[in-house]
């Protein structure tokens, strides 16, 4: 079965980076990795409203939305393109980010969801805020796009998700797997480090799970190895 990530938190909270990362990861254990990000998609639709009656431009080759519902719009093709690309793969990255995640979920069926996993980045606004600055001045790789304008980027991302992420998230979904908050404010080191532990997760439990047909030894084994690495990273953080 497909292992899903979804990697959400506010642009400028290392998304990218994070899913650069375990993406990276996990291909040097041989899986077939895809990663979809929902600002592609919004491109698209900004590319296509040539009358900019949903859309109008920024400086920076950006744009800002005039009508939300293209947000909405946007999460619902990006489950239909990953559904597609299910079967090829073993992990699937959804990268994106909204002011409500508890509205912006609603646009995924329900099984596609509930057997995801959830990396949530947490940072304050206005580190957010510089780092997007930082970014599209200095842009390395595609991911170094500019997000709203200032004053909308301040408004609608001021909404902080992080206690509905950590308390709310897995009931209100039925959320079978594990759901990790990880906050970025401090070194880079620190926070790949971080970011690794959790490829060190999904490996473990992929491990588990696969074990779990017929094979009750192995998986009691694996999954004491499991905790055994689990506690070696705790103890680095």
């Amino acid at each position: 079965m497909v292992v899903k990530v979804f990697v959400l938190g506010r642009p400028g909270s290392g998304k990218s980076t994070a899913t650069r990362h375990l993406n990276h990861l996990m291909r040097h254990q041989d899986w077939r990795v895809k990663h979809f990000n929902d600002y592609d998609i919004l491109w698209e639709m900004f590319v296509a409203d040539t009358e900019h009656k949903k859309f109008r431009p920024t400086p920076h080759n950006g744009f800002d939305a005039k009508d939300f519902t293209v947000f909405d719009d946007a999460l619902k093709d990006l489950e239909k393109r990953a559904r597609v690309d299910m079967e090829h793969v073993d992990m699937l990255t959804i990268e994106f980010a909204r002011d409500a995640y508890h509205m912006a979920l609603k646009q995924f069926s329900a099984d596609f969801l509930q057997d995801s996993y959830f990396l949530f980045l947490d940072a304050d606004i206005e580190t957010c805020l510089r780092r997007v600055h930082e970014r599209v001045e200095h842009s390395e790789t595609n991911d170094d796009h500019p997000s709203f304008s200032d004053d909308i980027f301040r408004w609608y991302y001021a909404r902080d998700n992080r206690r509905y992420m950590a308390r709310r998230l897995k009931s209100e979904f039925g959320i079978r797997k594990p759901v990790r908050v990880i906050e970025n404010t401090g070194p880079l080191p620190h926070f790949l480090l971080q970011i690794k532990q959790f490829a060190d997760e999904l490996s473990c439990d992929n491990r588990a799970t696969a074990a779990t047909a017929g094979q009750g030894l192995l998986r009691s084994i694996d999954g004491r190895v499991c905790l055994l690495e689990n506690m070696a990273m705790e103890s680095l953080t």
